[in-house]
């Protein structure tokens, strides 16, 4: 009787592992090809840093990415604020729709003493099951995954460059967390 029980609990046990692992790799696979050089992608003229801080709160990730530029750049920026914002927030919004996430009180505030750009937005739709949370939508077209990214008890940080430019990527939960390649949940 106890060899029974022991076998059916390592074969449940077995079986969760992989369906686990299974749809990190599932997710990993459906990453949409790169995006070629010269697409909107490539933000304007002088980009020197990218910060991106997001915060999970229940249902809303809290997005903000601040885009330090160089002189010229920057001043072109302010010479057509309102297109600058129209523009990235609505690059940012077909970026996620491509994942099905939704942004949510969008704006875009300029600093001109640190001669940046902050974009600052809700996402709506990257949360399933419980406190679980799914980065597809932010890591899609990165050559990179979670499994790149420090982890202390509640975030997880990277340090590094994408598309050239020096980035760093905070995400920080309200629990101590577990991770695979796109997704955190409560560890």
């Amino acid at each position: 009787m106890n060899n029974k029980f022991f076998y059916s609990f390592i074969t449940i046990l077995l079986a969760t592992f992989v369906m686990l692992v299974g749809s990190c790799n599932k997710a990993q696979k459906l990453k949409p090809p790169p995006e070629k050089e010269g697409s909107e992608k490539v933000k304007g003229p002088g980009e020197l840093m990218n910060v991106i801080e997001i915060k999970a709160e229940g249902e809303i990730l809290h997005y903000q990415k601040e885009s330090l530029w160089g002189e010229s750049g920057f001043s072109e920026i302010l010479e057509s604020k309102e297109e600058f914002k129209s523009k990235e927030i609505n690059s940012f919004e077909k970026d996620l729709e491509r994942y099905k996430r939704y942004i949510q009180n969008p704006r875009v505030e300029f600093n001109e003493t640190r001669k940046s750009t902050v974009l600052i937005c809700d996402i709506k739709g990257a949360m399933y099951g419980g406190d679980s949370y799914e980065f597809h939508w932010l890591l899609g077209d990165l050559p990179f995954d979670l499994y790149q990214f420090k982890q202390s008890e509640k975030e997880l940080y990277y340090k590094g460059k994408v598309n050239n430019i020096p980035t760093t990527i905070r995400l920080v939960f309200p629990y101590t967390i577990a991770h695979c390649h796109e997704h955190v949940w409560p560890g």
